[in-house]
């Protein structure tokens, strides 16, 4: 019974012992993929452990390594450190997103209106963000936040536009560009980024 238990604590403590630092040389980069994202994000954290956009990203690289409870913590973190501040919020709900937690992404992106909505820079790319996989209706969502606090932000209206385009939403897209060109009918640049956007897409037909 004694000799049970003893293993039993020592199994325990095994499992709790840190794991050792990686040396971070050819061999490693080399190796193992999920070794490799969570070995640098650990290393990220140990390096700015209070920076809240780092704690996001490190949670991004743990969700790619599929270490879900992992990335948790760091998300946690960050949005404990900066509660208030749109573009962690959305960095949290994209890396959510891009590894196909809907549910989590819908609600990190539904605080960045509740805890930042002037934050133009956040909810843009928020509804970037979503177009860019599918979710229009929830995209436009966030573009009419958008135009609530700026109706004449026509380079966010040229970005919103390319990502639609990018999805093969080429109808909505129209209305997007339509309405950037509308706002700058002499801006060179917002032409050639148009049809920079449909050559690179191949959106031609």
């Amino acid at each position: 019974m004694r000799a049970a238990l003893f293993f039993l604590a020592t199994f325990a403590l095994a499992a709790q012992a840190p794991k050792p630092t990686p040396i971070f040389n050819e061999a490693f980069f080399n190796g193992d993929r999920r070794a490799i994202l969570e070995g640098c994000a650990d290393r990220a954290r140990s390096i700015k452990p209070k920076d809240a956009k780092y704690l996001a990203e490190c949670g991004r690289a743990y969700l790619a390594a599929m270490d879900k409870p992992k990335a948790e913590v760091a998300f946690k973190d960050a949005e404990t450190r900066e509660p208030k501040d749109g573009l962690v919020l959305r960095l949290i709900a994209q890396a959510w997103l891009k590894h196909g937690y809907k549910t989590e992404a819908l609600e990190g992106y539904e605080k960045i209106v509740q805890r930042d909505p002037k934050n133009k820079e956040a909810v843009t790319q928020a509804a970037v963000d979503l177009a860019e996989v599918g979710l229009v209706n929830e995209a436009e969502r966030y573009m009419g936040v958008l135009v609530a606090i700026d109706k004449d932000s026509w380079e966010r209206f040229l970005m919103f536009g390319r990502a639609l385009l990018v999805a093969g939403q080429r109808k909505k897209a129209a209305v997007w560009f339509a309405r950037a060109a509308t706002l700058k009918p002499n801006e060179e640049k917002l032409f050639l980024e148009i049809s920079r956007a449909f050559a690179e897409t191949q959106s031609v037909m």
